[in-house]
């Protein structure tokens, strides 16, 4: 029967209190016993001999564990078979009640507390009283069980905070909710679904595969993950195949008997953005309340996992365009004149400390007014775009290329020696020239070229080694522009 959190009744528990294992001491007859504490609403196993008992006490995880003593007894031995018992429960706590036939000379009670026992009865037994001992003994137990999931639920719960803290990466994070939740819940399949358009589901993480990224499905075969998206309310299903909003899928889903599943919706401002998805083999029992809420809450630190993940990308793309619009010239995405001196200052510092040559090549468009004059600014604009894109081309990858400012670019060379800029300088010059610009039809348009490095006796700070490049650039200009010139 499909369970919804707007149901106020929690999902029903099984008809009993759990399983009590009764440990007879070699050869005792424990039927009388069993059929008592049976009759009060147990499972009733019994164990002939301690070796015996610890096997079905690791393998069944039983509530209550009745411990056959004898008197006169030995209390150290005693003491050790309980630990061995408590050892092989491990995290399920049983309570040990010891019994005896007749009396123990009225400190029964005293020694069955001494030896590590829970409590005491003795035998045959009471009616009365074994029921009230079974029943306390089975709220204690339910205590302890709950305070164990309430432990590990918290510790899931950090794990996946700290997890959030950690990383910005929205599938890594993702990755290890669902591997927790697995965890916690003994889940067969657990992933995290985002609603696409229409049918169409997106699996952004499975712990079953952590390789998958964005899986798509059709959720018309998913009929369990599309009502809660569409309701925005968790579905729990105790038995999927005979549920009836399986119906519709039944013969897809025949291989999955014994199976449960909890669907909880990823809801945000009144919109399912998707589902958080678990599958798990159980055989009497479907999803606790206290399941329910506690994936409810991992739900939403996976939507709080993928808002900061898509903020933190929004927020890096935004200081990304902020960057551009800082160092970046906007009509030919070059870099701008204060980014220019920026890294001139950085190469040149680090030419000085590895004794290294840098160059800086200064150029400008000659009878560039011309060229706005008669064909108008937008011409001139296109003409400017185009010439970066050549001059960006032209150069290593190494090579930092600036707009300096109206129509003059600086390149500068890192690593690069004099001759090296020259024939850097005189490569952009003819491919320049060579260039045949859009509405130019038989006009071209040329550069003039100035070239300075470090070392050198003007040059011996950035500055300096700009003022020397613009230097050669007047002297490319005074000597016919469309030419390169180095300082003397």
């Amino acid at each position: 029967m499909t369970q919804n959190l707007s149901f106020e009744d929690e999902c029903a528990g099984g008809p009993g209190f759990g399983t009590a294992l009764i440990i007879g001491e070699h050869g005792q007859d424990c039927s009388a016993f069993g059929k008592e504490v049976g009759a009060n609403g147990y499972e009733v196993l019994v164990a002939d001999g301690l070796d015996a008992g610890l096997a079905l006490v690791d393998t069944n995880k039983p509530s209550v564990v009745l411990l056959s003593i004898s008197f006169p007894l030995d209390e150290a031995q005693c003491a050790v078979d309980i630990r061995k018992i408590r050892e092989a429960a491990g995290t399920g706590h049983p309570s040990i009640i010891a019994f005896a036939a007749g009396r123990g000379g009225g400190n029964e009670y005293v020694h069955a507390l001494s030896i590590g026992a829970d409590d005491f009865i003795s035998t045959p037994v009471d009616g009365t009283e074994l029921v009230a001992k079974l029943r306390t003994h089975s709220k204690l137990h339910d205590f302890y069980r709950e305070l164990q999931e309430d432990k590990k639920n918290l510790e899931t719960l950090l794990a996946i905070t700290a997890a959030m803290s950690a990383t910005l990466d929205a599938s890594e994070v993702l990755s290890i909710i669902v591997s927790k939740v697995a965890d916690v819940t003994g889940a067969v399949r657990c992933s995290i679904v985002l609603a696409g358009d229409k049918d169409e589901g997106y699996v952004l993480a499975s712990h079953e595969d952590r390789s998958i990224r964005e899986l798509k499905i059709d959720l018309s075969k998913y009929p369990e993950i599309r009502r809660a998206i569409e309701t925005k309310r968790t579905i729990a299903i105790a038995d999927i195949v005979n549920d009836p909003i399986m119906s519709a899928v039944r013969d897809k889903v025949s291989g999955l008997k014994e199976m449960s599943a909890l669907i909880v919706p990823i809801v945000f401002n009144d919109v399912s953005l998707g589902t958080l998805f678990l599958r798990v083999r159980r055989r009497e029992r479907g999803f606790s309340r206290k399941e329910m809420d506690f994936c409810g809450i991992v739900a939403n630190s996976a939507f709080h996992a993928m808002r900061n993940a898509r903020m933190f990308a929004r927020l890096m793309q935004e200081k990304d365009t902020l960057q551009e619009i800082v160092t970046r010239d906007q009509l030919t995405s070059l870099f701008n004149h204060n980014f220019f001196y920026t890294r001139l200052e950085e190469e040149f510092d680090r030419a000085v400390r590895y004794d290294m040559p840098l160059s800086v090549i200064m150029i400008d468009i000659d009878d560039f007014k011309e060229v706005n004059d008669r064909h108008g600014h937008l011409a001139g604009d296109a003409v400017l775009k185009d010439l970066s894109a050549m001059i960006k081309k032209g150069v290593r990858k190494t090579d930092i290329v600036a707009r300096y400012g109206g129509e003059e670019f600086a390149v500068i060379l890192p690593h690069t020696g004099l001759n090296g800029a020259l024939e850097e300088g005189e490569r952009l010059r003819e491919i320049i020239e060579s260039h045949a610009y859009a509405g130019f039809i038989e006009e071209r348009i040329t550069i003039s070229v100035g070239v300075a490095s470090y070392p050198q006796k003007a040059a011996m700070n950035s500055a300096e080694l700009v003022n020397s490049a613009d230097n050669a650039l007047y002297k490319a200009k005074w000597s016919g522009k469309n030419c390169v010139r180095a300082t003397d």
